[in-house]
Order: structure tokens, then C-alpha cells, then sequence
């Protein structure tokens, strides 16, 4: 009897915490999210995933307010995912801008080799 009392406890209490556990998790992300390599991004999508899984299987036993908790978090993982995508891209374009006048360079000596290049006396 008093293990069963122990186990109900111990998954009560696991309930009772996921709140808290998204709340914790989405923090750390956000701290670190800066310097977060695509393998970190990889575990921590990992490690939201399963506490998703975890709150919709036991959705109907968290009670408004810890629901409303959770969905926060949530969305404010959502946002660092995609403001963490959003500086990816923008990385990404900036990297390309920087390479535009060598790629010019390349293209034009490509063209004189053709003897396409143009008039460039002004």
C-alpha cells in the first residue's frame, strides 16, 4: 500500500512540475540560444518534442492556468526557433553579399576569355 501511495505521489508530482520544466528549459534555451550550434538546436528540438508528448498525453489532468503555463513556453520556444532561423537566413544572405565582387571578378574574367568582355573606356 504505502508503495503504491509512493508512486502515485512521484507521478503526481511529475505532473504538477512540467510547468515548470517547459518554463525552465525554454529559459535556458533562450540564454543560450545565441551560440547554439545546429547540433544543439537538434537536442533541444529533441528534449521540447518529448515534453510536448509528455503534456498532451496527460493534457486533461494540468489545469488551466498550468495548460496556459505550458502553451506560453511553447510559444515562446517557437519564437527563438524561428528568430534563431530568421538569423540563419540572414547570415547566410550577408555571407553571399560579401562574396558578390568576387563572383563579379569571376564572371568578368570568365568573359574576357570569351572575348565578350565590354568597352570600359568612359
Amino acid at each position: 500500500m504505502m508503495l503504491a501511495a509512493v508512486a502515485v505521489l512521484s507521478l503526481t508530482s511529475c505532473k504538477e512540475t512540467l510547468p515548470k520544466r517547459f518554463d525552465s528549459f525554454v529559459d535556458k534555451v533562450e540564454k543560450n540560444a545565441d551560440s547554439f550550434t545546429e547540433a544543439d538546436w537538434n537536442d533541444a528540438n529533441a528534449k521540447f518534442e518529448k515534453l510536448v508528448d509528455e503534456f498532451q498525453q496527460n493534457k486533461d489532468s494540468y489545469t488551466s492556468e498550468e495548460k496556459k503555463q505550458v502553451n506560453a513556453a511553447i510559444g515562446k520556444y517557437l519564437g527563438l526557433v524561428t528568430k534563431s532561423g530568421i538569423n540563419t537566413a540572414i547570415d547566410a544572405v550577408n555571407g553571399f553579399i560579401n562574396q558578390i565582387p568576387s563572383l563579379f571578378e569571376g564572371i568578368g574574367g570568365f568573359l574576357k576569355g570569351l572575348g565578350l568582355e565590354g568597352d570600359t573606356e568612359d
